[in-house]
């Protein structure tokens, strides 16, 4: 997979390691919290020195940089390596959120990439309110997939700065 990733631009790395280190947050610091985030590292071909010198972006410009990412094997790696943090974190919020980022990356090869997580984790979501077909999430009202896009954007942005810090 590092040989895959690695023809991904580095910039692109740097937001595909964002985007992981935002899921990655939701589960709770423990002795493998640095060891993993240096192994996340080292697949993506990234250095700490890296992603210090990487402008902190925000999640919209996360999901723009990365939604055009065409590999089916990137893409695959993208949404397991976000969403096994969620179904270990057993957090509503960090469903929620992750099923936004879904919504937002409107990628065919979510679900499958989701059941097999779960099936790899042997984990399922908290929650019976699954995804739809299209994988994205189902909202019964607009206005709330309007307002959880913004705070979700200042929460990412603390999560990740959080994260990064904790890397180092």
């Amino acid at each position: 997979m590092k040989e895959i990733l690695g023809k991904q631009s580095k910039e692109t790395r740097c937001y595909i390691m964002a985007a992981v280190m935002v899921f990655e947050g939701f589960k709770p610091m423990d002795a493998m919290t640095e060891i993993h985030g240096e192994m996340l590292l080292d697949v993506l071909g990234l250095t700490k020195a890296d992603m210090e010198s990487f402008p902190m972006p925000e999640y919209s410009q996360i999901v723009e940089h990365i939604k055009s990412i065409t590999d089916s094997e990137v893409r695959h790696w993208i949404i397991t390596n976000t969403y096994s943090p969620v179904l270990k974190s057993r957090k509503q919020d960090a469903l929620n959120a992750f099923r936004n980022f879904c919504s937002d990356l409107k990628w065919d090869e979510i679900k499958e990439s989701m059941k097999l997580t779960e099936k790899l984790d042997g984990l399922k979501p908290i929650d019976s309110g699954s995804m739809n077909m299209g994988g994205r999430p189902r909202m019964s009202t607009t206005t709330g997939a309007n307002t959880s896009s913004g705070c979700f954007s200042i929460i990412a942005l603390i999560v990740v700065s959080t994260a990064l810090f904790a890397l180092l």
